[in-house]
C-alpha cells in the first residue's frame, strides 16, 4: 500500500472518533442539561443548533487560518481546542457558558483539527485517485455509531460533568498520536512531490503532477462555477438537514415507536457508510459532476414519498435510496471543489463556501418545523424539499469546471 493512503485510513479513524463524541455524542448529555438546570428545550437546542451552523459562521475564518499556518499544523491546535473544550463542559454552570464552550471550543476545535486540515492534506496529495481517497475519509462518520452509547453509558455510570472530562481525555489521547502519524507522512509527502518536481530520479516513479486549475479566493469568487456548485450544496444541505432533524419524530407522529424510528435513523447513518466509499471510487472513473446530479435526483425521489407515507413496504426502501444518496454526496463535495478551484487556497475557497452552505442548513429543519406546525403534516415539508432537491440538479448542470485564465 502506498504511503499516502495511511493518511486516509488514519483520517478517516481520527475522523469517527471526533465525530462520535463531538457530533453524535453530544446529544447524550441533552437529558443531564435539563434535569440539572431545569433550560427549556429549546434554550438547549439553540446551543446545538448554532454549533451545526459553525462551520458556515466561521468557515472563511478558519479557512484562511489553515492555509497561513499549514493544515498539518492546525491538527494540533484543533485537537487541543477541541479536547479543552470537553473539560470545559463539565465545569458548566449557566447557559451562556454552554453556547459559548461548545460553539468556541468543541465545535470549533472539531472543525479547524479534523475537518478542514484532513481535507486540505487529502486534496494535496491525492489527484489521480481522490474521490475515493475522499470517499474512504468520509466513512468515518458512518461508522461512529457505536460511539455514542459508550458516551451514554459514562454518563449513566459516572455523571455527565465526568463524562465530559473523560471525553476530553479520550480524543486528546487517540487523536495525539493519530495527528503525530498524519503530519509526518505528509511531510514524507511533500519531500517526495518536491523531489519529483526537482527532476530526482528517486522519486516514485507513478507519481503524477497535478493539472488542476489553481484559483486564489479573489479569484474563484469571480465565478459563476463557485456561487452555482455553493448554492447547489446549500439546497442539499437544506433537504438533509430538514430532513434528518424531523426524522424521528415523523416516524413517531406515524404510529412509529421512539426506539423504532431512532433504530431506522441508525441504520439509515450506517447505510450511508459505503455509499461514502462507492461513490468515491466512481468518482474517479466518472464524471463528478454527472454523478452528484443523479444523487441529487434520486434525493428529491426518495424525500417526496417518505414525506407522503410510513408504510414500511414503501418508507424503508425509499430511506435506502435516501441514506445511499446522502453518503454519495457527501463523498463527493470536496473531490468537485478540489478538481474546480485546485488545492493553492483549498481550505479558504472551502470555508467561503460552506458559508454560503450554512444558509441551507440553517432553514431545513425551521422549514420544516414551521409547515408542520401549520399543516400539522410533513408532507408540503418534503414535497418542497423535493423540489430544491431538483433546484440543486440544475444548478450543478450549469456548474461546469472552470479554466483558468492565462
Amino acid at each position: 500500500m502506498e504511503r499516502k493512503w495511511w493518511l486516509v485510513i488514519a483520517g478517516c479513524i481520527t475522523h469517527a472518533v471526533n465525530t462520535g463524541f463531538s457530533y453524535f455524542g453530544m446529544s447524550a448529555f441533552f437529558p443531564s442539561f435539563e434535569r440539572e438546570f431545569g433550560w427549556s428545550r429549546t434554550a438547549i437546542s439553540g446551543a446545538f443548533s448554532l454549533a451545526r451552523i459553525e462551520s458556515g459562521l466561521l468557515g472563511p475564518l478558519e479557512g484562511y487560518l489553515t492555509d497561513r499556518v499549514g493544515a498539518h499544523r492546525m491538527l494540533f491546535i484543533g485537537l487541543i481546542v477541541c479536547s479543552f473544550g470537553f473539560i470545559a463542559l463539565s465545569w458548566v454552570t449557566s447557559l451562556p457558558m454552554l453556547y459559548t464552550v461548545m460553539i468556541l471550543g468543541i465545535v470549533l476545535g472539531s472543525s479547524l483539527g479534523y475537518n478542514m486540515p484532513i481535507s486540505v492534506l487529502i486534496a494535496k496529495v491525492f489527484h489521480e485517485r481522490r474521490s475515493l481517497a475522499f470517499g474512504i475519509f468520509r466513512m468515518g462518520p458512518g461508522i461512529s455509531g457505536p460511539l455514542v452509547p459508550l458516551v451514554g453509558w459514562m454518563i449513566g455510570l459516572w455523571g455527565w460533568r465526568t463524562a465530559a472530562a473523560v471525553s476530553g481525555i479520550i480524543i486528546f489521547s487517540i487523536g495525539l498520536p493519530i495527528a503525530c502519524f498524519i503530519y509526518r507522512i505528509y511531510l514524507q509527502e511533500e519531500a517526495a512531490t518536491s523531489s519529483f518536481e526537482a527532476g530526482s530520479a528517486h522519486a516514485p516513479a507513478t507519481r503524477r503532477l497535478s493539472n488542476d486549475p489553481q484559483f486564489t479566493l479573489r479569484e474563484a469568487l469571480r465565478l459563476k462555477a463557485f456561487w452555482f456548485f455553493s448554492t447547489a450544496m446549500a439546497l442539499r444541505h437544506m433537504v438533509t438537514e430538514g430532513v434528518s432533524v424531523h426524522f424521528v419524530i415523523l416516524l413517531v407522529d406515524r404510529g412509529w415507536t421512539t426506539a423504532a424510528a431512532s433504530s431506522l435513523l441508525g441504520i439509515s447513518a450506517l447505510i450511508g457508510a459505503p455509499a461514502r466509499l462507492g461513490m468515491g471510487w466512481l468518482g474517479d472513473l466518472l464524471d463528478k459532476r454527472k454523478l452528484m446530479m443523479g444523487l441529487l435526483l434520486a434525493l428529491s425521489f426518495s424525500v417526496l414519498l417518505m414525506g407522503y407515507t410510513a408504510e414500511a413496504l414503501i418508507f424503508t426502501p425509499c430511506m435506502i435510496i435516501y441514506s445511499l444518496s446522502y453518503g454519495g454526496l457527501a463523498s463527493l463535495q470536496e473531490p468537485i471543489r478540489a478538481d474546480y478551484f485546485g488545492t493553492k487556497a483549498f481550505a479558504t475557497i472551502q470555508g467561503m463556501s460552506r458559508s454560503v452552505q450554512t444558509a441551507g442548513t440553517f432553514l431545513g429543519p425551521i422549514i420544516a418545523g414551521f409547515l408542520y406546525d401549520l399543516t400539522r403534516s410533513y408532507t408540503i415539508a418534503f414535497g418542497i424539499f423535493a423540489l430544491v432537491s431538483l433546484g440543486a440538479v440544475a444548478l450543478m448542470f450549469v456548474a461546469k469546471r472552470p479554466q483558468m485564465r492565462n
